[in-house]
């Protein structure tokens, strides 16, 4: 059983949604947020990011300062507050693929209680200091992403939606569109409460900290079922609009080793073919080196071997990034670079052909099931295994924690 909550969300004034939302602003670099701040006086950014802040300042100052802007957004008209909770219809369309399904606040007991998935480990580290950015800012701004299983059409519930007018429609510009639709009807939230009291399981595709953190949270400040801070914002989406998409991986160096060496490594590890351009399928790596791209079929795991080793992500680490290159922890050597999948392989052979990486490495994405599968067994992937769309604007949808 799932339980969902709606809300009373702050949302940004119809006129102006398209200039609010932003990505993260770890996502920018330091050039591209100073001319974002710069040109957009409503940029969510202005809020996560707040400008004029002493260099050495304390992060409760900078958590103060962002609880200040989003002040400052409601003073001005630029966020207000809708008058009855709601739920809310949210679809994206980016490179072809369109995924729909409910913006809502999801319990974090049933995180705790493994009813909702997971399938990266955490840091508490970063858990902790985000729960203390929820605490002080008393907001969520960024919903985690869920997605539920296969058998459940409770999506369905939410086509008549298509045939009214939306609240918000634009595009940004990285070619995404946005709609969303606000559900206020009595009818519709419990056609939609009933649907996920029927499901036995959500799984997180991402934002595992960020529930970590609410879970968090809740449990510091002793909230109840009753209290906003034991619920997250969540968008919810079925399965089958979820779009998962490899992580490549691109090494510096070769651990000392002439690129000969290193490829007489790889063949002793695996069937090293040469190819004309990278092509990964499941069980093989595209291998990019200054000759060319090579494909390496990995030797098949045995039965006995758990879910999580058998992802191609795991073997390359186990088979080839430990010990032939030295890597040991994806998490903190600073001799790897991730490269989203969306980027497509040019970015390997630009890195490689440029002598920024010495090599590259190109994964066939995962699909559902093989996410459902670690996340059923309890199971973490490798660090960076899956770039998962749609990727979520902050600001758009403001989960307050206080009342």
């Amino acid at each position: 059983m799932i339980s969902l909550r709606p809300f009373r969300a702050w949302r940004p004034v119809p006129d102006k949604a398209h200039l609010v939302g932003s990505r993260s602003y770890v996502s920018y670099a330091p050039e591209q947020l100073a001319e974002k701040l710069g040109g957009n006086p409503y940029s969510f950014l202005h809020v996560i990011h707040p400008r004029g802040l002493a260099e050495h300042c304390t992060r409760q100052e900078r958590f103060k300062a962002v609880r200040t802007e989003f002040d400052r957004f409601v003073t001005d008209g630029v966020m207000i507050r809708d008058e009855v909770p709601c739920f809310f219809m949210y679809e994206q369309h980016v490179r072809g693929n369109i995924s729909r399904g409910i913006i809502a606040a999801v319990s974090v007991q049933e995180y705790r209680d493994g009813r909702i998935k997971m399938h990266e480990q955490t840091l508490t580290a970063r858990e902790s200091v985000f729960a203390e950015y929820l605490g002080t800012t008393g907001i969520n701004a960024e919903p985690v992403l869920l997605c539920t299983p296969e058998g459940y059409a409770w999506d369905a519930l939410l086509d008549p939606l298509l045939n009214t007018r939306s609240e918000y429609d634009f595009s940004t510009t990285d070619r995404v569109r946005h709609r969303l639709w606000v559900i206020s009807d009595a009818r519709l939230q419990e056609a939609l409460l009933k649907a996920f009291r029927n499901m036995p399981d959500l799984y997180i595709a991402d934002g595992h900290h960020r529930l970590a953190s609410s879970a968090r949270l809740a449990g510091s400040i002793g909230a109840t079922e009753e209290d906003a801070a034991a619920w997250c914002l969540a968008f919810i989406v079925p399965h089958r609009q979820l779009f998962i998409h490899n992580f490549d991986r691109a090494i510096l160096s070769l651990n000392g080793m002439a690129e000969s060496t290193f490829l007489e490594a790889l063949a002793r590890v695996g069937t090293l073919t040469p190819q004309r351009a990278a092509a990964a399928a499941p069980g093989t790596v595209a291998v990019r080196t200054a000759s060319g791209w090579h494909g390496l079929h990995l030797p098949a795991p045995g039965s006995e071997i758990a879910v999580t080793d058998r992802l191609d992500a795991a073997q390359l680490s186990s088979l080839i990034l430990g010990p032939l290159l030295g890597i040991t922890d994806l998490r903190t050597d600073p001799g790897v670079r991730f490269v989203p999948g969306t980027h497509g392989t040019t970015e390997l052979d630009r890195l490689v052909d440029s002598c920024q990486a010495a090599v590259g490495f190109h994964l066939h994405p995962i699909g559902f099931d093989a996410l459902k599968a670690v996340a059923d067994t309890s199971g973490t992937m490798p660090p960076k295994s899956t770039w998962i769309e749609p990727k979520l604007r902050s600001g758009l949808i403001v989960y307050p924690l206080q009342e």
